[in-house]
């Protein structure tokens, strides 16, 4: 479950003719583990993160390619991630791969206007950013129709991200 003071949501109205998003579970690269008491540790990949496999299949947060120069990575967006208790305890992220409209708080403060393209971890991994060069980042999604929301605490941009984002 996220936590309370999240502003992720998956927003997407049902649509019968639509395939649905592909739900993944990963588990977390270098989790934190317990501590001394045996109590687990909150980890750093909270609801609304891109994050993508590592080669050895566990998640850890996105960065976008230079996809002139390599191949593109499958991005996923974490519905479930590992800072909150149950996410501490089984460190195993939910994620989901395209065909969804969300609401995250997980960005870098940009331009964020209705229909812009958006990348992954740019600038900051697994934070959604502003595609600012087609050539060398891979396309995540696009800004929604509702764009950026400034009345929340914090902020949450509504992303679409379209079956089969990134590939």
């Amino acid at each position: 479950m996220t936590m309370l003071n999240s502003q992720f949501d998956v927003c997407s109205v049902d649509n019968p003719m639509a395939m649905s998003a592909l739900a993944q579970t990963l588990a977390v690269d270098s989790p934190p583990g317990l501590d001394a008491n045996g109590t687990p540790q909150a980890g750093v990949i909270p609801a609304g993160t891109v994050v993508q496999m590592n080669s050895a299949g566990r998640a850890i947060p996105a960065s976008t390619p230079d996809i002139s120069a390599a191949n593109r990575v499958l991005p996923f967006v974490t519905i479930d991630g590992n800072v909150d208790f149950d996410g501490r305890f089984v460190e195993v992220l939910t994620v989901l791969h395209g065909g969804f409209t969300m609401w995250t708080d997980q960005f870098v403060a940009g331009a964020f206007t209705p229909g812009v393209p958006v990348t992954f971890g740019a600038t900051s991994a697994g934070m959604v950013e502003l595609l600012t060069n087609r050539t060398t980042q891979q396309l995540l999604g696009f800004v929604g129709p509702a764009g950026l929301d400034t009345t929340t605490t914090p902020n949450r941009l509504q992303v679409i991200v379209p079956q089969g984002a990134g590939c």
